[in-house]
């Protein structure tokens, strides 16, 4: 079966699971990223056999990256990825290659604090990310935003902010600084892709953010700790575990986030979202074995309650408001 076949058969596939399903099951696969992510890591020596560092972050990031852009280039087809690229202007690939940095640099946010905090609190301060986003898209874009989402918004931080200093014993860790940072970063990716997405197509700019993020990470860290830093990223084992992955975590989550949004008001994608939170940190229990502490459970609470707030409340009628509830349903 040629790959547009597979492509459109995906697609007829996806139209007979209603948008509530899709959502729901887009949330599942995100939340089983970071989890994923430090089990391999930590189960590093046995992945790789008798190849040491076979399994290591920088080789995560960028095998995973490149086998999440295959899994793109398969799902929508190289004639049609290629027609759009092609399309894309001098200004559009400058633009694209930001995206690309960019998203790199919240990847290795994100691997980098795995190694100094622990899965729960990288789920739990993450959820701040959205609403950096929100708050940039309403000083920057003209985001509607309203009184029950700036409640929400408040909720969230208060989550976050007791899951830094109370869990820390009052101290912050590296870790929680790089995942605080990361959400700055979540916010510019975000708006970027926003911005790109109607000018580029949603198979794309998948495409560009994972290829280039690849790249963009193998130079930079060729530079700063020489190409022999990937010596061990060709191991075979390791790109089947990454196509695995790339298809279900990272680009099924995306495809079917993409196609439940697009057919669902933002208050229902908040309602059948709202839980992902709770998701997240179980995934790190069953999968990491981490036992969230009380604090952190009262923090996921309170930050579960946040996102109920925020979609709460009358809508107005902007498009722009749309896209707020959306961001802070995607945390």
């Amino acid at each position: 079966m040629s790959t547009p076949s597979v492509a459109k058969g995906l697609g007829s596939a996806l139209d007979l699971v209603p948008p509530q399903g899709m959502v729901v099951a887009s949330r599942v696969l995100q939340s089983l990223a970071t989890p994923v992510v430090a089990l391999l890591v930590t189960t590093a020596a046995a992945l790789g056999g008798q190849i040491e560092d076979a399994v290591s972050f920088c080789n995560v990031l960028f095998v995973g990256n490149l086998c999440a852009s295959a899994v793109v280039l398969a799902s929508f087809g190289p004639r049609r990825l290629y027609r759009d690229l092609r399309a894309m202007g001098t200004r559009l690939w400058w633009e694209a290659l930001a995206f690309g940095a960019l998203a790199a640099l919240l990847s290795s946010l994100i691997f980098t604090a795995l190694e100094t905090t622990s899965v729960t609190n990288v789920v739990l301060l993450a959820r701040l990310g959205p609403v950096f986003y929100v708050i940039a898209g309403a000083l920057f874009l003209g985001f509607a935003v309203t009184r029950s989402e700036w409640l929400g918004f408040g909720l969230i931080a208060v989550g976050v902010v007791a899951t830094v200093l109370a869990g820390s014993g009052f101290s912050v860790a590296l870790g929680d600084l790089l995942i605080l940072a990361s959400g700055l970063v979540y916010a510019a990716v975000t708006i970027m892709g926003k911005r790109l997405m109607p000018q580029t197509g949603l198979g794309a700019l998948m495409f560009v953010r994972n290829f280039l993020s690849a790249i963009v990470f193998f130079v930079i860290a060729s530079v700063f700790f020489g190409p022999e830093h990937f010596a061990e990223a060709f191991y075979g084992p390791l790109w089947g575990i990454m196509v695995v992955y790339g298809l279900v975590v990272i680009v099924a989550a995306q495809l079917l986030w993409y196609r439940s949004v697009a057919q669902l008001t933002p208050a229902s994608v908040a309602r059948w979202t709202v839980m992902t939170p709770a998701l997240a940190v179980g995934f790190a229990f069953l999968i990491n074995g981490e036992r969230p502490s009380w604090v952190q459970l009262t923090a996921l609470g309170v930050i579960t309650a946040g996102i109920v707030v925020s979609s709460l409340g009358k809508r107005t009628p902007k498009g722009q408001s749309d896209s707020a509830e959306q961001s802070v349903a995607a945390s």
